[in-house]
């Protein structure tokens, strides 16, 4: 029984740590999870660690340390809720429904902490998956090169959309996007570009990543075809193809339907 106790309470702590880190996303919480929480997080799990040791981590022990994280928890998920009520985060729930980029500019760095709005907006690379969801022994990992511009080309007629299956209420109600600055910044070798000219959306560079973001749940806008030289992953080295051979072929089909493409 001791010991499902102290699983539930490392499961606890876990949580905790969680909902710090969502927390420091928040520019209002952001200090303020690093000044305090972070110290009350650390001391919870020192006391653990410590109790653990010596040997003293009893059934009182237990019910002091799980108040303890309880209380926590209670205090900073009441504050991270809050932030959805909050003006500021009112403001770009209607700015991102209404589409109204030049004001999440200005907006969106005073909800998100990390985030600064990047004037002029730079070109935008979005990766394309050539990945068939088949990565086994035996089976190609990646799309037939037709198969491949045929998703290519329907991301240049729908757009690119934000992923709407995320846990977190504020990602899936302030939705946005992913993409490089620069194609090497990628994990595929295949992607679609936005060039800066033609972006009409508010850009934002995020804290110690390359990655850049753009808010809004679907992004419809010129892109052009980029393909990298070469490709890094070693799922394309096992294959039969090389990736150079795959290259070839989609290029192929993609010029037969009357796209361009930029080799990078």
């Amino acid at each position: 029984m001791l010991a499902e106790q102290i699983i539930g309470l490392e499961a606890a702590l876990t949580d905790l740590s969680d909902v710090y880190a969502s927390a420091r996303r928040f520019t209002a919480l952001h200090a303020r999870a690093d000044a305090e929480w972070l110290p009350q997080l650390n001391a919870l799990g020192a006391a653990l660690r410590r109790l653990l040791r010596s040997g003293e981590l009893n059934e009182a022990a237990i019910d002091r340390t799980a108040t303890e994280i309880l209380a926590c928890a209670t205090l900073w998920r009441s504050e991270l809720e809050a932030m959805r009520d909050s003006t500021v985060y009112q403001r770009a729930l209607r700015a991102v429904a209404d589409n109204r980029q030049a004001e999440l500019a200005d907006i969106i760095p005073d909800v998100f902490a990390g985030l600064r709005s990047l004037r002029p907006a730079p070109d935008l690379y979005f990766p394309v998956s050539p990945s068939s969801g088949r990565r086994r022994p035996g089976a190609s990992p990646f799309l037939s090169p037709a198969e491949c511009a045929g998703r290519i080309l329907q991301l240049l007629v729908d757009g690119i959309s934000a992923d709407s299956e995320s846990v977190d209420w504020w990602e899936r109600e302030l939705p946005s996007i992913t993409c490089g600055e620069t194609p090497a910044g990628l994990e595929t070798p295949i992607a679609v570009c936005v060039a800066a000219a033609d972006v009409r959306v508010a850009v934002f560079a995020e804290a110690d990543t390359a990655m850049l973001r753009v808010f809004g749940a679907r992004l419809c806008a010129p892109m052009s075809v980029r393909l990298a030289r070469e490709a890094n992953d070693e799922w394309w080295e096992a294959y039969q193809d090389s990736y150079l051979a795959f290259r070839d072929a989609l290029e192929h089909e993609l010029a037969a339907r009357g796209q361009t493409i930029v080799t990078t």
